[in-house]
């Protein structure tokens, strides 16, 4: 039962950073649309104020999630991937994840900041 309530929760907290990464580039490309539109100002707080929500559960989870994940990560993910020659795979998608994650917090900060909306 262990196994299966670990393999959702990987399950979820690779969901989670793709509903981060998504949700950040919404956020990106939508800004970076209206950034010089005359109607910013008015729009822009409003949904970025809303996609805060979607930003703060999907970072909250991969961090609940990534908890559960690193302390089960040697038995449940490294030594199947060693075994397997999947350990380079590994490190660059951990990297790639970290990156994304790193990028929408910055993002995120970045339009907090720019139209003031209460992140």
């Amino acid at each position: 039962m262990l196994k299966i309530l670990l393999m959702v929760s990987n399950y979820f907290h690779d969901l989670s950073v793709a509903l981060l990464a998504s949700n950040i580039l919404v956020v990106y490309f939508l800004g970076r649309f209206l950034d010089h539109h005359p109607i910013a100002d008015r729009i822009l707080p409003y949904v970025f104020a809303r996609l805060k929500y979607i930003t703060y559960g999907a970072l909250a989870y991969i961090i609940l999630g990534g908890a559960v994940r690193a302390y089960f990560f040697m038995d449940f993910e490294w030594n199947p991937a060693v075994g397997r020659g999947q350990v380079t795979a590994l490190i660059i998608k951990h990297i790639l994840l970290v990156t994304i994650t790193i990028f929408g917090v910055i993002v995120h900060l970045k339009y907090q900041r720019k139209y003031g909306y209460k992140g």
